[in-house]
């Protein structure tokens, strides 16, 4: 151990003022503090982001092409690449439900029995047996064969528009003319609701594409095929490789539809910890008026180091590494409790709500507050403020390297 690193253990325990330890210890407590709510609220927002990314994309199409029927056989090719999941034939369009009195905007996805057995499989995001309906020629026991016209929508606009499977509903759809857009309204049967909880529980609908001629489908927005991805990540890369080679192709990523709103998740998180970053800035700071009282506590052991030939570098290595020795205490600390808070945020959220009555996800999508701890994360705070207490711990070093020996003793 050098004798820097000795004599600030030895400055940090032992021979101090009870009150210059209780800012001390004040000092560490606030950083700890700052460092759990820090790290609680970034891995809740990284548990928010991974179910709004596991929800919204395991819905939606990852890329969706739109290329000449002679092409169809390229396409299904796609299947043979190792990073695709699946592809199969796909609508895409924007319409209106209204039943009831009601009227609600909506996306329509228009899928064929190889799209209906893809999103129906097992361990898919779907909740409930509407999509299994959509099946031509299903019937089951005890039920009739579903109609042609059959219908399946997100159980939360089923309940806004007062539908029950087995009524009729009416789909409006736009079509292009050239003196405008023309609306088309076909009545069709909601034979079954779906939930994947998401926000697209009260905007999609599902129908099949048996229900038109593929004519007739372009008309009214996107016809082409839908391929999903391993990773849904790749898809903006994919759809520039695509491009490039196969120029005639109209190629459209999940990233052109929906990336603004991960974007904009994104800067929410990366705002909020900025903002919790100051409070961490704030506890470090706290060092200083701390460690200025030991300047001033040890200002006759200071005179006298330097009169047995210590040099100013010393002193302030000395008050440096006392100022680094106390960040890390609060930084470890509070780095471990916030992890083991982050982990349980679930269960203090309940025993919180189960106290007070309140409840925290009453009204929204989720059951649970969702939690993700990333190493990395972790590795940012404590760098960051790991950083800010060095820069706060500078000041005092600063002063007790230029203290004068001679007046240090006659004060002393």
């Amino acid at each position: 151990m050098s004798l820097s690193t000795h004599i600030a253990w030895r400055y940090l325990f032992a021979g101090r003022k009870r009150f210059a330890a209780f800012i001390t210890w004040i000092s560490v407590a606030g950083l700890a503090l700052g460092v759990i709510v820090l790290t609680v609220v970034v891995s809740v927002m990284n548990g928010f982001d991974r179910e709004l990314r596991t929800r919204l994309l395991g819905t939606i199409p990852h890329l969706l092409i739109e290329a000449p029927a002679q092409d169809n056989h390229s396409v299904l090719a796609l299947q043979e690449r190792e990073d695709v999941a699946r592809a199969f034939k796909f609508f895409s369009g924007s319409g209106m439900v209204t039943q009831n009195g009601a009227v609600n905007p909506v996306n329509i996805y228009a899928l064929d029995e190889a799209g209906i057995a893809a999103l129906t499989a097992p361990n898919t995001l779907f909740r409930g047996s509407g999509l299994a309906r959509l099946a031509p020629g299903v019937a089951e026991q005890g039920q009739t064969q579903q109609p042609a016209n059959a219908l399946v929508m997100g159980a939360p606009l089923a309940r806004h528009l007062g539908l029950y499977p087995g009524d009729t509903v009416v789909l409006v759809l736009s079509e292009p003319t050239a003196t405008g857009v023309n609306p088309k309204l076909f009545r069709f049967q909601m034979v079954g609701t779906f939930e994947i909880g998401a926000e697209l529980d009260s905007s999609l609908v599902f129908t099949n594409l048996a229900r038109f001629a593929d004519v007739q489908w372009a008309q009214f927005g996107k016809l082409g095929w839908r391929v999903d991805l391993v990773n849904p990540m790749q898809a903006g890369a994919l759809a520039n490789q695509l491009g490039s080679s196969q120029s005639d192709w109209q190629l459209q990523s999940w990233n052109q539809t929906y990336g603004e709103f991960f974007r904009a998740v994104a800067l929410e998180k990366s705002m909020m910890f900025l903002v919790l970053l100051m409070v961490v800035a704030v506890a470090s700071f706290n060092i200083v008026s701390g460690q200025l009282m030991v300047v001033t506590e040890k200002r006759g052991d200071i005179a006298i180091l330097r009169t047995m030939g210590a040099d100013a570098g010393l002193i302030r290595r000395v008050f440096i590494l006392q100022g680094v020795f106390i960040a890390s205490i609060g930084i470890i600390g509070g780095l471990l409790l916030g992890v083991l808070a982050a982990l349980n945020v679930a269960e203090i959220v309940r025993w919180l709500g189960s106290i007070s009555s309140y409840r925290l996800l009453e009204g929204s999508y989720f059951s649970a507050l969702p939690s993700v701890v990333k190493p990395m994360d972790l590795l940012v705070i404590a760098g960051m403020a790991w950083s800010l207490c060095v820069l706060a711990a500078w000041l005092p070093a600063r002063r007790a390297a230029n203290l004068n020996p001679v007046q240090a003793l006659h004060l002393n």
